[in-house]
């Protein structure tokens, strides 16, 4: 029995290993940064990554918080490549690619003539062609982000105009700014938001936030009647 249990342990140690590795290696950090974080020796950590040894849980939450990932992620199996789902997203790149290319050009289009500029107008500023932004503009032709950045700019726009926020690359994007928006927040926000028993406040309040004012005055005059 015993010798199963120690059997598991190094099985355990071994992924965790890998997980580790693959986290450090994905972060830029090399193995001496992340001794020296945690106050090992190099060979302890490289023994760690080998699977010979393991970290404790505390030295493993400051390599997730180097890392950028949450503790749970060295709880399973999975490794990065398989969670972001790499090989699926690469597949679709050229279709993604396509498709993005198209959204651009329809977007540079309307900026330049919300701007009331024509295509010579804005070749002019850009050192392009016309016939190149037309390209641009009917999603055939892919430039170099700073020729974009220029095209935009000489059409009154900002480059940000441009940035994908609905599709794959777009939500996670989207999800970051959203993550950096929650942390913003006040602690006590934070923890209340955090807290399952909370969620039907929060749904209330969401259902509240879509209803007309006369609904809401509605409402209150309601919990004034019955208060009174």
């Amino acid at each position: 029995m015993a010798a199963n249990v120690q059997e598991l342990f190094a099985i355990k140690n071994r992924i965790l290993g890998v997980l580790v590795k693959e986290a450090r290696e994905a972060a830029g950090q090399s193995q001496a940064d992340c001794a020296d974080l945690l106050g090992v020796p190099p060979e302890t950590y490289a023994a760690y990554e080998t699977g010979y040894m393991a970290p404790s849980l505390p030295q493993l939450e400051l390599l997730a918080f180097v890392f950028n990932l949450p503790i749970k992620h060295f709880w399973g199996a999975d490794t990065l490549a398989s969670t972001r789902r790499h090989d699926e997203i690469k597949e679709r790149v050229p279709e993604l690619v396509m498709l993005r290319n198209k959204m651009i050009g329809i977007k540079v289009m309307q900026l330049r003539e919300k701007a009331g500029m024509t295509r010579a107008q804005a070749a002019e500023k850009t050192a392009m062609t016309p016939e190149l932004i037309e390209q641009v503009e009917l999603g055939n032709a892919q430039i170099a982000v700073s020729e974009l950045e220029f095209l935009v700019r000489a059409a009154q726009g900002v480059l940000d105009d441009l940035v994908d926020e609905h599709g794959p690359v777009g939500n996670f994007l989207q999800a970051q700014k959203d993550f950096e928006a929650f942390v913003k927040l006040p602690a006590d926000v934070r923890a209340f938001v955090l807290k399952p028993i909370n969620r039907s406040y929060i749904d209330l309040a969401i259902k509240l936030s879509h209803m007309q004012v006369d609904e809401l005055r509605g409402i209150a005059e309601g919990i004034l009647e019955i208060t009174f």
